[in-house]
This record gives structure tokens, sequence and C-alpha cells, in this order.
């Protein structure tokens, strides 16, 4: 990682959310993001859906993912 370090306290919760999604190797439900993560559970139920919405992550059968690039 290079740049300040800082400057990942400046990322918003959706972008580390989708930061988050696009490193994990198989869906995710929302409490386990919760737990993994330490974003309020509700946060990341409210932050997926917003995602969702845009575009950028999607709800399959076993959790949520981000939508490939």
């Amino acid at each position: 990682m290079s740049g300040d370090p800082g400057m990942s306290e400046a990322k918003t919760v959706k972008e580390k959310l989708l930061e988050f999604l696009r490193k994990q190797d198989k869906p995710l439900m929302p409490k386990d993001i919760a737990k993994l993560t330490g974003i309020n559970y509700n946060t990341v139920r409210a932050r997926l859906h917003d995602l969702r919405k845009e575009g950028l992550v999607e709800r399959v059968e076993e959790g949520w993912v981000a939508k490939k690039q």
C-alpha cells in the first residue's frame, strides 16, 4: 500500500464495503460482513442496498458479492 496512511479513514462506509467484498472469494451474509469489518449490522445492510441500486454488488443465494468490473 502506498500513499498517506490517513487516507483509508477518509473512505466512506460504502467504499469500505465494496473494497471488502471485492477481496472475498465467496458470498457473505450481512452479519458476517459486519463481524469481519466492524461496521454496524444495520449500516452494512443499508449500504449493501445502496450499492445494489448503483449496480456494484448483487445478492446471490449464499449472500452478497461485488459485481465483476
